[in-house]
């Protein structure tokens, strides 16, 4: 009678390792981070008919908001974190922090961002008409998912 439960047993702990767990609480507060600063900065330019500029900086001024990440999350992917399969043909290896520049009407310069907390890390790519797309690293499954 026994002889079912090394089966599910093994069936739930392959279950548990494929289904997306949560992030961890500081790349989650980044990530809503993230997405709250773009969509105000492509109203900003849609509003003001400008380019604005999101970085990590001390302070904000005219044409450019600061993103502030908390504390324990990096700007960067790792060595030991793989590129996403999109980017492995591309000059984004270094996964290095450039200003994000969003244009009026959802345009935009394309960039990439990575940001990482220990073991875990997303991605951000950002297109030239204003798509956004946020990949997360799952590091039980070595691999690349959608945020």
């Amino acid at each position: 009678m026994r002889t079912g439960l090394p089966l599910l047993d093994t069936l739930g702990r392959a279950a548990a390792r494929i289904l997306p767990g949560p992030l961890s609480p500081p790349l989650q507060a980044a990530h809503q981070e993230l997405r709250r600063s773009l969509h105000l900065a492509f109203s900003l330019a849609t509003a003001h008919g400008r380019a604005v500029c999101v970085a990590p900086a001390p302070e904000a001024g005219r044409g450019h908001l600061s993103l502030r990440l908390p504390e324990g999350v990096r700007w960067g992917r790792p060595a030991s974190i793989p590129l996403p399969p999109a980017l492995l043909d591309t000059g984004w290896r270094t996964g290095r922090l450039r200003p994000l520049t969003l244009l009026p009407h959802r345009r935009a310069a394309a960039n990439v961002w990575f940001l990482h907390h220990g073991r875990e890390a997303l991605c951000l790519r950002l297109g030239l008409v204003g798509q956004v797309e946020i990949l997360r690293y799952r590091p039980q499954l070595g691999a690349w998912t959608r945020a």
